[in-house]
């Protein structure tokens, strides 16, 4: 029998191979099933594998929506991010578009103790045309981050983000459950 559960980032280990045969929009790589595309990942226990489905209806984002997307583009004084999901109602649905984040810094030089590029984030969108969104409310920014220098992950130790791979320590405008983020199709906030 098919169950839905979690939601899936573009990039995300969903299942090892021994686990799972890799479906709809995941690929196998060294020994893993990643997903490339964002959205609820589906296990078939009958044929063995994993896949990740998308969804296909229009979704209308407005004002005050709760964003995920992964940064894609940093300009002088604002950051692109990709959105792969807008929670409606209790669930987050997956789209595909962009909007614009405005940074309070003077320049892109000095924009990585808020964000980098590749940081998964939640954002609130405050400004429809163009889209605009902002993570410095509470409950909102930096899900899931790389280490600038080796591109390791960065776990949250001690309040600050720490690499375990090259030692180096950064700094994000962080979500409270950073690191402990469980996205899943239903919103409990």
């Amino acid at each position: 029998m098919e169950q839905v559960k979690d939601i899936a980032f573009p990039g995300d280990v969903i299942a090892k191979e021994e686990e799972y045969l890799s479906g709809r929009n995941t690929q196998e790589m060294d020994g893993e099933v990643i997903s490339t595309v964002f959205g609820r990942i589906s296990r078939d226990d009958k044929s063995l594998t994993i896949s990740v489905d998308t969804s296909k209806q229009a979704v209308q984002i407005r004002r005050n929506d709760i964003i995920y997307g992964k940064i894609i583009k940093i300009l002088n004084k604002e950051a692109v991010i990709g959105i792969s999901g807008v929670v409606k109602g209790k669930i987050i649905v997956s789209v595909n578009t962009e909007a614009r984040l405005k940074l309070p810094i003077p320049n892109k030089t000095m924009y990585s103790h808020i964000l980098t590029l590749g940081d998964l984030v939640r954002a609130k969108i405050i400004s429809t045309r163009p889209y605009y969104a902002t993570i410095f409310d509470s409950g909102l920014g930096v899900l899931k981050s790389k280490c600038t220098v080796c591109r390791s992950e960065l776990f949250l130790e001690d309040g600050k983000l720490h690499c375990r791979n090259c030692g180096r320590i950064e700094q994000r405008k962080i979500a409270p459950d950073y690191g402990n983020i469980n996205i899943s199709g239903v919103n409990n906030e």
